[in-house]
């Protein structure tokens, strides 16, 4: 297999995509289905071979998991399990304990003739279910990001949405690990994993000690950066191809050794992000090729002999579909809710994570490699991934209106917790400052609040800062801001002003249906939306870049006029970036804020 081939297949997939996207494109649909839906026409016409095909995904996959990995800061691995990671684990656990059960219930239904086997030479076995719950259980940060549309936000659901996937992808390297031994043995497996850790272990060094040497012999220049970044890749690549592990453990482990520094690195990781997106387009285009329907020649002249050896297929790819897409939204749904987050941020998190992972298609891709998996069962996965990331697109898109549905219908019960036992406000409260989220924005305003004898209300709904709310705060509530009960136990109908620091949507909406009677503030990163929010009603519209060039202009004319000298404007600046006066990001005390701020 040459690297022509691979730059063939590659040329095939984006000549039929392209038009696609272009049609997508033009009537405002996502590119999502329309790449499936090109790979699934490439896939059908059999001009590129099924060998060449998993080497493309395989390759494709590593290059996206090394980009993604990329983002994972290293310094932020803590030795103890929060209560997101738990959850991850929990429903990993469950969806895979369900995806096998399933599997082998089918295999034994196959045997006895319940279900016509169409031919089927070899039986569903319990290592086989085992791949099939693999793939239930494993969601995707990649899949998860490529369906937004815009910017992913820092609300609550985004970021428990990237805690949980990151959760999912260190278990899916430990299964491409225990995968990659070969044999379902404890030696090989043992060893492959010390494999992992050896590869693990070296990025977190190069991460921590050798990356600045790297930028130091890089001079400044980005172009000499990105270099020895692809060069660390293809050295990682060779050693998993040296040690016979998985190549996408060793693009995971590159990614780790990666540097996350966005602001130093702007160049370099504009290059890497335009990789991103190249093999996103990749990638969900070899899902679509990959996926295997009955010949149409076949089922036009004997439906039943045509059809037949599909049904396998079909029974397997539909069971792993509900499992994704309904039970595991549930599943992740409930345990968020018990362990204190709200319905809503519960329920658009689970919709968030609502298919079959990039991790499980490389898994089956190695199983079927080595031997692991029959023909049947590795085409139900593909089967069940594709339909499930289509499915997951629409949900995603529509995840607000999908909660506002099982809220009417009653689907969702009643809270956990009643608003009235998670709050502090005094029941006479009035002409105050309802403050939504107790991030940095949100903290700062409660100080100016308590300088001026001015009553407040905090908004938030983010577990981790209820501690904090109860120890700073004179008055909160611990809820979801759009609850009609928030709104009671806050008594906003009489505030004097609502200040909302989160940029949703959701939240602006609501809180501006409030305007002809309190002042509203909201948020929001586009100039022409925030003219929009206040010819609406909106008594002032905070814009960060707006603000921050303001800043920037009244510090920089307080310099030239003489008000301020360069040392005490650097004595201010470092007053103000203070780490001290803000809790780090994704630490115990932070405010992650759930009502939509994050700390930074």
């Amino acid at each position: 297999m040459t690297d022509v081939t691979l730059l063939t297949a590659m040329a095939i997939l984006f000549v039929v995509a392209g038009p696609l996207l272009l049609i997508a494109k033009g009537l405002q649909l996502s590119v999502i289905p329309s790449l499936i839906l090109a790979g699934l026409f490439v896939g059908q016409l059999d001009i590129i071979d099924e060998e060449l095909m998993l080497e493309l995904a395989r390759l494709g996959i590593a290059f996206l998991v090394f980009t993604f990995s990329v983002q994972i800061q290293t310094k932020h691995v803590r030795t103890v399990i929060s209560d997101t990671e738990v959850v991850a684990i929990v429903q990993a656990l469950v969806l895979g304990v369900l995806g096998v059960a399933f599997a082998f219930v089918v295999g034994i239904a196959l045997e006895s003739g319940i279900l016509p086997g169409g031919g089927l030479v070899d039986p569903v076995t319990i290592e086989q279910a085992l791949f099939v719950g693999i793939a239930a259980a494993l969601s995707s940060m990649i899949v998860g990001t490529a369906l937004f549309t815009e910017p992913q936000s820092d609300i609550v659901h985004d970021y428990l949405s990237s805690e949980i996937n990151s959760v999912n992808d260190f278990l899916a390297v430990v299964l491409l690990l225990i995968v990659s031994a070969g044999v379902f043995a404890l030696d090989p497996i043992a060893t492959q994993l010390g494999y992992g850790v050896i590869l693990l272990g070296t990025a977190i060094v190069i991460n921590r000690y050798l990356f600045g040497i790297m930028d130091r012999l890089a001079g400044g220049s980005d172009e000499a950066m990105l270099v020895s970044i692809v060069a660390l890749l293809i050295a990682f690549l060779a050693a998993a191809e040296f040690l016979e592990t998985s190549i996408v453990v060793g693009a995971f482990a590159a990614g780790l050794a990666i540097r996350d520094d966005p602001v130093e690195y702007s160049e370099v990781f504009n290059g890497l992000e335009s990789i991103q997106e190249f093999f996103v387009a990749i990638f969900f285009a070899t899902v679509g090729a990959l996926v295997t329907l009955p010949p149409l020649s076949a089922v036009v002249s004997d439906p039943s002999t045509g059809l037949a050896p599909f049904v396998p297929v079909v029974t397997i790819a539909l069971g792993l579909v509900i499992l994704t897409v309904v039970i595991k939204p549930i599943v992740i749904g409930v345990l968020l809710v018990y362990n204190g987050y709200d319905r809503r941020s519960a329920t658009i998190t689970g919709l968030n994570l609502d298919h079959v992972g990039e991790f499980g298609v490389i898994v089956a891709i190695e199983a079927l490699v080595l031997g692991f998996l029959i023909d049947p069962v590795f085409e139900a996965i593909i089967l069940a991934a594709a339909v499930s990331m289509i499915l997951s697109n629409l949900t995603h898109t529509y995840d607000k209106e999908i909660y506002e549905v099982m809220v009417d219908r009653g689907w969702l019960g009643q809270p956990r917790h009643d608003v009235d036992d998670w709050n502090s406000v005094p029941e006479d409260i009035s002409d105050h400052v309802v403050i939504v989220g107790y991030g940095r924005q949100g903290r700062r305003l409660v100080e100016f609040c308590e300088e001026i004898d001015q009553p407040y209300v905090v908004i938030e709904n983010n577990p981790r800062a209820l501690p904090d709310l109860r120890a700073e705060c004179d008055a909160y509530v611990f809820a979801d801001a759009i609850e009609p009960e928030t709104t009671d136990a806050s008594n906003l109908e009489s505030a004097r002003l609502v200040v909302s620091t989160a940029e949703s949507k959701s939240l602006t909406e609501y809180f501006l249906s409030f305007s002809d009677t309190v002042d509203v503030i909201v948020r929001t990163r586009e100039l022409p939306m925030a003219a929009e929010l206040i010819e609406r009603g909106a008594t002032y519209v905070i814009v960060p870049d707006l603000l921050a060039a303001d800043q920037l202009a009244d510090s920089l004319g307080a310099l030239l006029n003489g008000e301020y000298d360069p040392d005490e404007l650097r004595a201010e600046s470092m007053s103000e970036l203070n780490p001290e006066r803000v809790p780090p990001r994704f630490s115990t005390a932070e405010s992650t804020s759930h009502t939509g701020e994050i700390d930074r």
